[in-house]
């Protein structure tokens, strides 16, 4: 079977792979790569002809799905365990059946619902504008296959809260850790010098500003907390607003002018100070992504919630659920369904790893070889159904299973595609089947000048390491293979 995620894409795999068989039929090809497609080829025509197959003549006989069909395909296949019954139509573009979702929940408030309290307050939070309810509910349901099955369960808040904490305080400590490596260890201690001396400066006039976390700071704190307050101070210190290096400083900042004393001992250490900054920053300067990692830190989460932000969140884990509900409704009475409702049904058709149905076990039996194509844009529920698929699978028993993806084109967000799923089976593989990386460097396409141009620019674009939380990507470069044209290439 071999799995892509676009009609057009599995229409140019089955086209090529009838083109490989018909040429199978004429001479045997100079270049050795083509050799081995026309041998592979004319074994596959003479294995098929010994079973009366006609692939040439019936090329539907070629297991090629989309995501999406094979979705279908199962939940068609257990109409009763998949919940659908009658298949419905899937919705390309089902933004209005959301809406229509989330604008029910909201309406329970008039209807005396239980869940009325948890509709105020999320209206009180949002200054009363029942629009903007409405459409912050509707992108979550859009987004549920994400967020579903961390609040499905309302199990002890206690223990929730303190889940939700702990993937904050992973996510703080390794942007932190990323930025400490960023961040050259020579400068570290300037840079902390220059910092409690502008922190002394602020205090002293009574200013309030980020920079004061670094007052009194000799290393960067143990506490997570407070690590990340000290690297806020010092990102509004060394950076501008838009995250670029700060070429000027100010009294803002904790730079008097030396002009602003008539005190020539005063005057000099003023003068001193920035001119230490200015060399601090030509010096952090010449340090590829740092002002990057740096200028991130703004938008970093504190460790934990306050008590406001709390009861928040417990008024959305009650109605998210309560809105996916409401959307069944919706998709029932409209006779439609989203891609995410399809891919749902196609794992309830398939049941558990450890109570896998009978479709699941006749699909053991029958898939002995699964190729994924552009599997940088695997969903969650789409990285699931790969897990059960071969769930009974065991190593040596004969089975593989081939996965092909470039995580730098990433492109379907929308779609819930979550590059991190890539980078977690590259480290990891999927449920109990072990992946042998290969990274592909040849590029075949381009001329010499174009891809010099790409790894240079992307190189730069790109970050430095990937990342699986924030689903960030480095860049691979590429090797060409064909010479450069004289004309620029770009």
């Amino acid at each position: 079977m071999a799995i892509t995620f676009t009609r057009k894409a599995a229409g140019e795999m089955r086209g090529r792979i009838l083109e490989a068989l018909a040429a199978a039929g004429g001479s045997e090809p100079a270049e050795a790569h083509e050799r081995r497609a026309w041998a592979l080829a004319r074994a596959v025509l003479a294995h098929a002809g010994e079973r009366g197959w006609r692939l040439a003549a019936t090329p539907d006989r070629l297991r090629i799905f989309t995501i999406d069909a094979l979705n279908a395909a199962l939940t068609r296949q257990m109409p009763v365990l998949s919940g659908f019954g009658a298949p419905p139509a899937i919705a390309e573009d089902a933004a209005e059946l959301y809406r229509e979702a989330a604008r029910e929940t909201l309406r329970e408030l008039d209807g005396g619902a239980a869940w009325g309290g948890a509709v105020e307050r999320l209206l009180l939070h949002l200054d009363n504008n029942w629009g903007r309810v409405e459409s912050l509910l509707a992108e979550m349901l859009a987004r549920r296959d994400q967020w579903l099955r961390h609040v499905a369960d309302p199990g002890n808040p206690r223990v929730r809260r303190e889940t939700l904490e702990a993937g904050l305080r992973r996510l703080l400590t390794d942007a932190l850790e990323t930025l400490r490596g960023a961040f050259p260890a020579a400068s570290l201690q300037a840079t902390l010098s220059v910092a409690r001396a502008a922190a002394e400066n602020l205090a002293a006039a009574g200013a309030e500003s980020p920079v004061l976390a670094c007052a009194g700071a000799a290393a960067v704190p143990e506490d997570l907390e407070a690590a990340r307050s000290l690297w806020l101070g010092l990102a509004e210190l060394l950076l501008t607003r838009s995250g670029e290096w700060r070429r000027r400083v100010s009294q803002a900042q904790g730079f008097p002018a030396p002009s602003g004393t008539r005190d020539a001992a005063g005057k000099a250490r003023r003068q001193a100070l920035k001119d230490d900054f200015e060399r601090l920053v030509a010096e952090l300067g010449g340090h590829g992504d740092l002002a990057a990692a740096l200028h991130a830190v703004r938008d970093l989460p504190p460790a934990a919630y306050d008590e406001s932000q709390w009861a928040v969140l417990e008024s959305l884990f009650e109605l998210l659920p309560l809105a996916v509900a409401q959307l069944r409704l919706v998709f029932q009475a409209r006779g439609q369904v989203d891609f995410t409702a399809v891919a749902w049904g196609a794992l309830e058709a398939l049941g558990e790893p450890e109570a896998p149905t009978d479709l699941a076990l006749a699909l053991d039996y029958r898939i002995r070889h699964l190729l994924v194509d552009e599997f940088q844009d695997t969903s969650e529920a789409q990285f699931a159904l790969l897990e059960r698929l071969t769930a009974g699978w065991e190593p040596g028993d004969g089975r593989t299973l081939f996965l092909v993806g470039d995580p730098m084109q990433s492109i379907y967000r929308f779609r819930e595609a979550e590059v991190g799923l890539f980078l977690r089976a590259w480290r990891s593989g999927i449920g109990m089947v072990a992946l042998e990386p290969l990274r592909l460097s040849r590029n075949f396409r381009s001329q010499a000048g174009m891809v010099e141009w790409v790894n240079d620019a992307f190189a730069r674009i790109l970050p430095g390491h990937d990342d699986i939380a924030s689903g960030a990507v480095a860049h691979a470069g590429a090797v060409a293979t064909r010479p450069g044209l004289p004309e620029p290439a770009v």
